[in-house]
């Protein structure tokens, strides 16, 4: 993880992330929006948001791992709907919508949006953050 003075609550809330997602994805009822394929749209922004979150806590060079990382809970949980639930069922179309959130995500953090960590410590610390430390 990169050297971020409030690093462990920004880590804390990304499992958080994580949870939600677990919870959200395993629940017998799930909020709904009001749109089209709003299903979909929810699932495409949960694992953008985790993804980006994560790039954001660590060096560029560990994205692959997050990127994987967020494909895997995406596809275990698919898996749990279908055989540990009854009122849930697996859907590969959930997962290729999980898919495009995760590698929108690492587009974005690609082209510099995972720096937003060090940023808002920048910021947070009101400009004390050792310049070197930024990308």
């Amino acid at each position: 993880m990169l050297t971020l003075p409030h690093g462990r609550t920004l880590l804390l809330v990304g499992w958080i992330l994580v949870l939600c997602i677990v919870v959200g994805s395993l629940l017998p009822k799930v909020p709904k929006l009001d749109v089209s394929e709003g299903d979909k749209v929810l699932h495409f922004l949960g694992y953008f948001g985790l993804t980006l979150w994560f790039a954001g806590l660590y060096p560029r060079r560990q994205l692959w791992v997050i990127a994987l990382g967020a494909f895997t809970l995406g596809a275990l949980l698919e898996v749990a709907q279908g055989t540990l639930t009854d009122h849930r069922q697996m859907d590969l179309a959930d997962l290729m919508v999980n898919t495009a959130g995760i590698v929108s995500a690492c587009i974005l953090a690609l082209l510099g949006l995972s720096r937003w960590a060090l940023r808002l410590e920048s910021w947070l610390t009101k400009g004390t953050f050792p310049r070197s430390e930024l990308p």
